[in-house]
């Protein structure tokens, strides 16, 4: 296909290939494409263990190298204190006592559940982060007899018995797997050293369903005001394309307990937090309850709260109201992207053009309606009830649903709740996840058949560059269809 180079005025043949799917597939789910991300993740993280943050870290708060996707700086140590006190507060309330930790880092969560447990094992595959690790509870002192720290990778269970623990935690690790097949994997034999009664708690994933809006969430902050939003469609466009780390639906949870029927019921719950930031928007934790089924499960009417045009304040008074035990609320408009998906809509018009600085300030216009799930967990508190929340219906606008519950706290046995949840399958587990590598290869695949070309092919017949398409576009006739080829593009540097 010949396109016309709008900078240029230059004629541009361009090349349009298929991919093949499972020569893909087998790449990234093969055993060397894992070594090797694998590899470079613990290398990186390693790093990060003997910069200047990390060497002047106080003991029990190592929180070098977590930066912010939006800054690019450290993220604020206020904000990350609440980050590990949320999370320990979440493992602590499922009284756990024998534990097992995958990807146990710094010790952010070790070092606060292990005195509390009679067996704790964590398991790291980086070495440098394990000594810091092992420095870190002899300058902390105390008795850690109860702690074996194990170097190996994720999805090496050798020598764990099969239901020898109450609890296993991956907690913020699942990002930096290779793939979802080896995420499968480690879940697969995290459930088979469970005990029944127990559970498997997977912490602080990234959400598939609100990949687009934390693209343009990030490009919008990172884009000066004079950048034309043709550019920033093309930065997300990019930026979720060559998304390098694993990224999950809630609904993939849900499907795996169709694969493994140890599971009994699943929980998906959002980051709670009272800062505004990536982990607060677009994170969330899935806990895997096995077996027996649960006795009692809290059935009760759900209140849509578009249709029943329910607010803030007209909810805290149907929860004042005599006689409320129980209020279940479904999609709740969530206050704390609703910016980030009014700015995906108006990316999506492919009428809209000028400036960032001004789409920025149209964006600043509008009213916003959502409830930030921060204020409805302060609401029941405020009122005597117990909030429990669910993105287990896993919707692209990252809307919620609440159930307040009157007469529990967090140190009684949290409510069983049949939650909104969409039809799930497990016979292909892979449309729950992105591909990270994928976008990669296919660049490495176009430029080895450019290098091919222009060794075989005469010099007027060699594509200025080659397209990968899912399927080559045909008319009604079956004929391919011109027109419909996407032209080529380039990521403008500003």
């Amino acid at each position: 296909m010949v396109w016309e180079d709008e900078k240029s005025g230059r004629e541009r043949l361009t090349g349009y290939i298929v991919l093949n799917d499972d020569y893909v597939d087998r790449v990234l789910g093969g055993a060397e494409d894992e070594r090797k991300r694998l590899h470079k993740w613990r290398k990186t993280y390693e790093l990060t263990q003997v910069s200047k943050e990390a060497k002047s870290s106080l003991p029990g708060f190592n929180i070098a190298g977590w930066n912010s996707s939006y800054t690019r700086s450290p993220i604020p140590a206020e904000e990350m204190k609440e980050w590990v006190d949320t999370t320990v507060g979440e493992i602590a309330a499922l009284r756990p006592t024998q534990i097992l930790e995958i990807g146990c880092g710094t010790g952010l969560l070790l070092l606060r559940i292990a005195p509390g447990c009679e067996r704790y094992v964590a398991v790291d595959f980086a070495p440098t982060v394990l000594k810091k690790l092992k420095n870190q509870m002899e300058a902390l002192g105390g008795a850690w007899e109860a702690v074996t720290l194990l170097e190996r990778s994720a999805d090496n269970f050798d020598g764990l018995v099969e239901n020898s623990f109450d609890t296993v935690i991956i907690n913020s690790v699942v990002q930096h797997f290779p793939n979802l097949a080896y995420l499968t994997r480690v879940l697969e034999r995290a459930v088979h050293v469970v005990k029944p009664g127990g559970r498997v708690f997977v912490g602080d994933l990234r959400n598939l369903e609100l990949l687009k809006p934390l693209a343009v969430s990030v490009e919008l902050y990172q884009a000066p005001p004079s950048m034309s939003l043709a550019v920033l469609r093309e930065r997300v466009r990019h930026r979720i394309r060559f998304e390098e780390q694993l990224v999950i639906s809630p609904a993939f949870f849900l499907a795996l307990r169709q694969q493994f029927p140890k599971i009994s019921r699943v929980e998906i719950r959002p980051k709670r937090g009272r800062f505004d930031n990536e982990m607060t928007r677009f994170r969330y934790d899935a806990i895997l309850h096995l077996g027996p089924e649960p006795d009692r499960v809290v059935k009760t009417a759900w209140q849509d709260w578009a249709d029943q045009r329910l607010t803030l304040e007209s909810t805290a008074g149907r929860l004042r109201e005599q006689g409320t035990d129980i209020l279940a609320i479904e999609r709740i408009p969530n206050g704390r992207i609703e910016g980030d998906l009014e700015a995906l809509e108006g990316l999506a018009n492919s009428e809209a053009s000028g400036s960032v600085g001004d789409f920025k300030e149209s964006l600043e216009k509008r009213e916003h309606r959502g409830v930030s799930p921060q204020t409805l967990y302060a609401l029941g508190e405020e009122l005597g009830y117990h909030v429990d929340m669910s993105w287990a219906a896993s919707r692209p606008d990252g809307s919620y649903d609440v159930v307040f519950c009157r007469g529990a706290d967090n140190n009684s046995v949290r409510p069983v709740i049949a939650w909104p949840q969409p039809p799930v399958f497990c016979e292909n587990l892979a449309r729950y996840a992105n591909s990270p590598g994928r976008a990669v290869l296919q660049e490495n695949l176009m430029e080895q058949l450019l290098n091919y070309s222009r060794e075989k092919l005469p010099e007027s017949m060699v594509p200025a560059a080659f397209i990968a398409v899912d399927a080559l576009p045909l008319t009604a006739n079956g004929a391919l269809n011109l027109n419909a080829l996407p032209p080529p593009q380039v990521l403008p540097d500003q």
